[in-house]
């Protein structure tokens, strides 16, 4: 069989449509996918802020229908409408055994070396493998996926809506509802208001946050924050800059929470400093290779302030993912209103463009046409 999809090979995006793609063995199910999201991490790939083997079908962010399982394997049936979830659960590691399944031992390493758990990759082109961004490779019109890395979408849910839980919405819910875990009354602080920083606004407001500062540089952006749940935006700067707009804001220069969505060593810094005594930092972007929090080493033990490290929300798939549809069934997750652009695969380029450049919030690509 041969799919279409768009690959990153040299530092460019490339649209083909003579990828081959391997039938799905035991534990495994094929996808026809019909929509994917447009992600920062699929741009920091693009932009090389961290090592990744290339070529890579880009995208991991994706919602599909099964059209077949492997020999033996029992998943969700054919005709199911599915979203994909990037680290598949293995049910069984210590960390899977602990409730931790976002944790996976077994399955942690796919996203890094973009394979599926045995190194394979299931996609060739002209007899050689190509890499599957962060284990997945979405931006193609068909993958094959480990059934534990499938989650059934309720037929009340968009197209759109189940493509950006895959990523972006879980994380910046997840770091709320599984890290953070803010108190009803609290005040959380989120740098960053793209899909992930306003998924994180969205799920602290739905938890009964006192007040939701977002901060942002661009205008439009806060002002969508606004919008979402946020009950203030603030341009941001430097530490004293930023505990100044909160003063003026709020009234105190202090917050409980502080969400990194963005991915910058001096936002986990500006955020610590930010914190109440006992409060907690919760670093969810993905930082360069090279990048070095420093902190002011007397003040951790008087503190008693918290960095929380979080990686896709910490997400039970399984567990997690309907909880966020029926959020946004019940309208506490407003998660449609993200989408601001639909591009066809042929414009994956432009549509990491858009990311890029900050037009609109989330463009996703349609991969039916």
């Amino acid at each position: 069989m041969s799919v279409t999809g768009a690959i990153l090979d040299d530092g460019e995006v490339h649209v083909v449509d003579d990828i081959a793609i391997d039938e799905p063995r035991s534990g495994e199910a094929l996808v026809d996918l019909t929509t994917a999201g447009v992600c920062g991490s699929d741009l920091a790939l693009l932009e090389g802020k961290f090592p990744f083997p290339t070529p890579a079908v880009l995208g991991h962010e994706a919602t599909g229908v099964v059209r077949a399982l492997g020999p033996d394997t029992v998943g969700p049936e054919p005709g199911t409408r599915v979203t994909l979830w990037m680290r598949p659960p293995c049910r069984r590691c210590r960390s899977c055994t602990r409730g931790e399944a976002g944790l996976c031992e077994a399955s942690g390493f796919m996203s890094a070396k973009g394979t599926l758990l045995d190194g394979w990759t299931s996609f060739t082109r002209g007899g050689e493998p190509l890499y599957r961004g962060f284990g997945i490779g979405a931006f193609a019109t068909q993958v094959v996926m480990p059934v534990n890395g499938l989650v059934e979408v309720p037929d009340e849910v968009s197209t759109d809506v189940a493509a950006l839980v895959g990523c972006g919405v879980a994380t910046g819910a997840g770091a709320i509802l599984n890290v953070a875990r803010p108190l009803p009354g609290d005040t959380v602080l989120v740098f960053g208001a793209g899909g992930v920083g306003l998924a994180a606004v969205m799920a602290a407001a739905a938890v009964g946050a006192g007040h939701v500062i977002v901060v942002d540089p661009a205008e439009h952006r806060r002002d969508e924050a606004l919008e979402l749940g946020a009950t203030h935006a603030i341009p941001g700067g430097d530490r004293r800059e930023v505990r100044a707009q909160l003063t003026e804001a709020t009234g105190a220069g202090t917050v409980d929470v502080a969400v990194d969505a963005v991915g910058r060593p001096e936002l986990i810094e500006t955020g610590y400093s930010a914190i109440r005594q006992g409060g907690a930092v919760v670093a969810v972007g993905l930082q360069p290779p090279d990048a070095e929090v420093t902190l002011k080493a007397p003040v951790l033990p008087l503190s008693h302030k918290r960095i929380l490290g979080c990686f896709m929300g910490g997400i039970d798939p399984q567990r997690d993912l309907p909880k966020l549809f029926a959020m946004h069934l019940a309208g506490r997750l407003p998660i449609d209103r993200l989408v601001s652009a639909h591009r066809p695969i042929a414009e994956a380029a432009e549509a990491l463009d858009d990311l890029a450049n900050a037009r609109g919030l989330r463009t996703l690509i349609d991969l039916t046409r």
